[in-house]
């Protein structure tokens, strides 16, 4: 019988307490944890190409893309057994998501893409959305100084356990004014700012 969560009220129907939710893109498994944000930092940085000619002092740059890296930490606490084996169990599957999976046919491996859900300022809107992100690793910790949960010989469970997330937020490529339209209007637009956003692809 698999196990289930029954301490916190997250867990039931119709629940509205506050949790991140994390969605392999490749497979369509999910998880999700009753978390509290420790830390969080968003960094935009362009990137330039430089180009140096004879007789010009300054060089020519000229922005070829930009990126966002996410850094985020949040805890998990295990009120109780139950929630402790599935914390574990979420955490483990948290990790394999990180893998690459082999299809079959084409044997090309898909990446640690995951959708992100439950921050808020994420996403930059009031809209809760998955942002779309590359994983670039996960650091997870127990605080031995809150003690363990024992329930049986051999198990032995954290009662805060941490985990940090660092992710590069995927933004859509855009080529021409047409296709940023395009994208404005439809659904497939997910950062880093939703359509409704001031923005520098609409013609004036």
């Amino acid at each position: 019988m698999p196990v289930q969560p029954i301490a916190r009220k997250m867990f039931a129907p119709g629940s509205t307490d506050y949790s991140l939710i994390f969605v392999h893109q490749a497979t369509g498994h999910s998880v999700e944890f009753p978390a509290s944000i420790q830390s969080f930092t968003d960094i935009h940085t362009p990137e330039f190409s430089e180009r140096t000619f004879a007789g010009r002092m300054d060089p020519i740059y000229q922005q070829s893309a930009i990126i966002r890296n996410i850094d985020f930490t949040f805890i998990v606490a295990n009120g109780s057994i139950e929630e402790a084996r599935h914390n574990r169990q979420s955490v483990n599957l948290l990790i394999q998501m990180l893998y690459p999976k082999i299809e079959p046919i084409s044997r090309v491996p898909h990446g640690s893409y995951i959708n992100v859900k439950g921050l808020s300022f994420l996403n930059d809107t009031n809209d809760d959305r998955y942002v779309a992100c590359l994983i670039r690793g996960i650091n997870y910790s127990l605080n031995i100084e809150q003690g363990f949960i024992t329930p049986t010989r051999g198990e032995i469970y954290p009662i805060l356990l941490e985990v940090s997330i660092a992710a590069q937020a995927i933004i859509p490529t855009i080529h021409s004014f047409e296709e940023a339209e395009g994208l404005f209007n439809s659904e497939n637009w997910q950062q880093p700012y939703p359509p409704s956003y001031p923005n520098y692809y609409k013609k004036t």
